[in-house]
């Protein structure tokens, strides 16, 4: 019983291991992603999704540049990143900021393929 009880717990920590986000400090990205915003901090409405181009090389800490089209125009923007995940392939690039009423508010960039550097 213990032996068994034992090899389960093995997979699922192997399982586990294997699912989980990495939390990166610099990514490469094939140059487009998906932007998903949680206000309307910046221009699109909230939780809609944008196809966006942006660096091939991400870091942490950064003010990146990003471009979308909106309204039939180029636009230019910026994001600040400040953290960056990895799960099967896919980063999750974070603009976490704080609200004068308190709350954390997080828009998100999903770039995929995606690989960490150092």
């Amino acid at each position: 019983m213990n032996r068994s009880l034992g090899i389960f717990t093995l997979c699922v920590a192997l399982s586990a291991s294997v699912n989980a986000q990495e939390s990166a400090d610099m990514v490469q990205t094939s140059g487009t992603a998906e932007l998903k915003r949680a206000s309307e901090a910046m221009i699109a409405q909230v939780s809609q999704s944008i196809s966006i181009r942006l660096p091939t090389t991400v870091k942490k800490g950064e003010i990146i540049s990003i471009q979308y089209e909106g309204k039939g125009n180029s636009v230019a923007d910026s994001f600040m990143v400040t953290g960056i995940t990895i799960k099967d392939g896919t980063c999750a690039i974070e603009n976490k900021r704080h609200t004068t009423a308190g709350s954390a508010l997080s828009d998100m960039i999903y770039a995929q393929p995606c690989k960490k550097l150092k």
